[in-house]
Order: structure tokens, then C-alpha cells, then sequence
């Protein structure tokens, strides 16, 4: 075998091997952002088949499920935000609730059932509003900061802010409450982190290929 074969038989399998460890690489790294939802969303001042106009806390369930498979997710302190939205589509703040931080494991769901006393809430006027207009918007704004968890290591601190709107009926529970409400990205992804790493540990294999055909 002549040494130019030879030379090409190694070139071939460097950019074989090249691209399988970029495949990994890729992989390994890349993670999906969890899937966070409002399951149940109750408020009795609201339920006009009750007389609880003085009981203007709100009941809630929030989902949190962790879509990947190989990898673990510890969440800082979860901070959600509820509002109500006025006739001109204004928010006006009514209540904020914490939800301690924890660690979610691989392909894992999270339930978490809570309530939130809410200030500045007029249950009366907004149950009239709600009967004439048969639903009242509520929003629901969730901002935290996550971690992904790789094989033994953490990655570094990633923020995340979702939200979404809540109609309630003159029930006081949300409208269709068999089907969670997704909260959605309020952020851009930042998606450039584990690509980069990736492109640098390839030009790395690169140079170091380069370097090596050079003495030889």
C-alpha cells in the first residue's frame, strides 16, 4: 500500500471519528427547557353559585415536566406572578407566591398545589364583570433559573420566564379545566451556548489533526 493510500485511509477515518464526536458531543450537551402549566385555577368570590365574594384567594396546580431523558434539572426558587386584566387589557398585579427550589430528575413530572391570597382584588365588582361579560382574564407570569444536570456535572445558570392567560368563567375556575394552559417563553432561547462548545472542542480536533500532519 502506497503511503499516499495510507495518508488517505487516515484522513478518512480522522473525519469519520471527527464527526461521530461531534454527534456526541452534540447530544450530550444539547437540553430541552421544561414544559411548566397550569393544571387547575380556582377563585371561590368568583363562583357566583357560592356566597364567598370575601374569599379572593386563588387556587392553583402548576405543572412542571422535565423532557429529557438523561438529564436532571434543579430549579431555583419558582416565582409566579398573577394578575388581572382590565377592559383596555391592562394587568394589574393582585398576588405573588414562591415555590421553594428542588431538583427534578430524568423524564420526571412535578406537581405543585398551592393558593395565593390576593391584594387589592374586588371579588364583588369583578363577579358582576364576570356575569355580564361571562369570563374575566386573569395572567399568570412564572420566572425562575435552572440548572441541567450532565452525567455528574451542573450546567451553568440558565433564566427562565414563561406566562399566560387565564379565562375564568362565572364558575371561578378556569374555562376547560380537563386541559392545562402551556405558559410560554416570555425570553428568547439561549441557544448558542452548547453550540459554541461544541465548535470550539471540533476546531480543537482540527488544529490538533493539523499539527499532527505536519511532523509527520
Amino acid at each position: 500500500m502506497s503511503e499516499s493510500e495510507g495518508c488517505c485511509k487516515c484522513c478518512c477515518s480522522f473525519i469519520l471519528t471527527l464527526g461521530l464526536t461531534a454527534l456526541f458531543l452534540w447530544l450530550s450537551l444539547r437540553t430541552d427547557k421544561p414544559k411548566c402549566s397550569i393544571e387547575y385555577f380556582y377563585l371561590p368570590a368568583l363562583n357566583k353559585s357560592l356566597n364567598s365574594q370575601q374569599n379572593t384567594s386563588i387556587y392553583f396546580i402548576l405543572q412542571l415536566n422535565n423532557p429529557n431523558k438523561d438529564k436532571g434539572i434543579r430549579y431555583e426558587n419558582v416565582n409566579l406572578t398573577f394578575s388581572v386584566l382590565d377592559n383596555l387589557n391592562k394587568t394589574h398585579q393582585i398576588g405573588y407566591k414562591t415555590i421553594g427550589g428542588f431538583y427534578q430528575g430524568h423524564n420526571k413530572k412535578a406537581k405543585k398545589k398551592d393558593f395565593v391570597e390576593t391584594r387589592g382584588f374586588n371579588g364583588t365588582a369583578v363577579s358582576g364583570e364576570a356575569l355580564n361579560n361571562k369570563t374575566v382574564v386573569f395572567r399568570v407570569d412564572f420566572a425562575t433559573a435552572v440548572k441541567y444536570k450532565i452525567l455528574l456535572w451542573f450546567t451553568k445558570r440558565h433564566k427562565l420566564m414563561l406566562g399566560a392567560n387565564v379565562v375564568v368563567d362565572s364558575s371561578g375556575e378556569k374555562v376547560d379545566q380537563k386541559k392545562g394552559i402551556r405558559l410560554k417563553s416570555c425570553a428568547p432561547e439561549p441557544g448558542g451556548y452548547y453550540s459554541a462548545q461544541v465548535a470550539f472542542l471540533v476546531n480543537l480536533l482540527i488544529i490538533t489533526f493539523s499539527n499532527f500532519r505536519l511532523r509527520s
